[in-house]
């Protein structure tokens, strides 16, 4: 991979930095519970996938980015729908998941790194950067994972990672008010941890969606539920293609 990325990497705030500290320890902890879930969370992202893709009106090829990837649930049928597929993820333990899933085959390319600092290392702990822009970029409970206004920042840069015509995925939880803390998350096994989380109203997601869009995207709202029944909100935003081919 080249050195090159498509957007410049950040220093991290010490106030950031904190809770990306908080966070990782909170999916260290939580990949166990990860791993045993995984065929329920496996079906229920083949269910999600499906509908989303089917409604990006696009043909299922080219590249595809899966932000926060954890276990490579989405990565993995990412890449049986037809594209070529890398998964990003902070989580070493998360990352160790997702490239032990099927080591018998060939499948997508996971890199360990947080996301804003754009440094990742690969199977092999060498330094590399995303190249390129991608065709697909899903960003699933990815962006509440972030305190304001570095939500705005994660989803920019999402953004820019989208090739001319290509689409971009956010989804998050559907909330009566706008808050965020650090709130606990329960896994099915018992484990408990506190990691940060923003709550959105429907129309807060999407006005953070639309502004760091502007005009080169098109916004649609997909209402979804999560394997608990929760309501969720996608948002779709797909790039003007431009006649040059640059977006």
């Amino acid at each position: 991979m080249s050195a090159a990325t498509t957007s410049a990497a950040i220093a991290l705030r010490p106030d950031l930095a904190s809770v990306l500290d908080v966070n990782l320890a909170a999916y260290q902890a939580l990949a166990e519970d990860y791993r045993v879930t995984s065929p329920l969370r496996m079906r229920h992202a083949a269910e999600w996938l499906s509908g989303q893709l089917n409604d990006s009106r696009k043909p299922l090829t080219g590249r595809a980015l899966d932000i926060g990837c954890a276990d490579g649930s989405h990565a993995f049928l990412l890449a049986e729908h037809g594209y070529e597929v890398t998964g990003i993820d902070f989580s070493p333990r998360m990352i160790e998941l997702a490239r032990n899933r099927r080591p018998d085959r060939d499948g997508p390319l996971f890199l360990e790194g947080e996301f804003l600092t754009g440094k990742f290392r690969d199977a092999r702990g060498e330094l590399v950067a995303l190249e390129g822009q991608f065709e697909l970029v899903v960003a699933n409970a990815f962006v509440h994972l972030f305190p304001k206004p570095v939500d705005d920042e994660v989803v920019k840069r999402a953004l820019d990672l989208v090739a001319s015509g290509g689409t971009a995925l956010f989804s998050t939880t559907v909330e009566d008010s706008r808050r965020e803390a650090y709130l606990g998350k329960a896994g099915a096994d018992g484990t408990y941890v506190e990691r940060w989380r923003g709550h959105y109203p429907k129309e807060d997601f999407l006005s953070l969606i639309r502004d760091a869009a502007g005009d080169r995207f098109l916004i649609t709202d997909l209402p979804t539920t999560d394997m608990r029944g929760k309501a969720w909100l996608t948002v779709l935003a797909r790039r003007r293609e431009a006649p040059d081919g640059r977006g």
